[in-house]
């Protein structure tokens, strides 16, 4: 039993410093982002000065009044001051799951499929959830 509970407390130590890690470097990255968007460095897609124009639209209305792409789409805006940002929103929205793929590589070098299992399948989740197939196969959209 012992050596299970310093298993356990190993694989939560792990897991703990890829949360703690990834979140730094998410916030910092996130920090820099606003900086180059505030200092105006990039020019961003949607102009400030029309922002408030849109606040009080519902989401679908935004999306096509400020010709803003859905989903997936910001990608090809990444370039500009405020969508760079969602590079660093990204990254801290992954930590979790790249935290389980570290889980998962300790949990296969000690020969523990099960938790090896479980917590690819967690990593499958969340990379379903993130490309928006949850979302089609509920019916849902923007």
């Amino acid at each position: 039993m012992e050596l299970n509970a310093q298993f356990d407390r190993e694989a939560d130590l792990l897991y703990a410093r890829c949360l703690k890690i990834g979140t730094a470097l998410s916030l910092g990255l996130i920090a820099g982002e606003l900086a180059a968007y505030l200092s105006g460095a990039l020019s961003p897609y949607v102009p400030l000065r029309d922002l408030p124009s849109f606040w009080a639209l519902p989401m679908k209305e935004y999306l096509a009044a400020a010709n803003v792409p859905a989903g997936w789409g910001w990608l090809a805006l990444i370039g500009r001051g405020d969508y760079l940002n969602f590079i660093g929103i990204a990254l801290l929205a992954s930590i979790t799951g790249i935290a389980y793929l570290f889980a998962v590589r300790l949990y296969l070098a000690r020969r523990d499929r099960l938790y090896a299992a479980l917590a690819a399948a967690q990593v499958l989740v969340l990379l379903a959830a993130a490309s928006g197939l949850l979302n089609s196969i509920g019916g849902g959209g923007p």
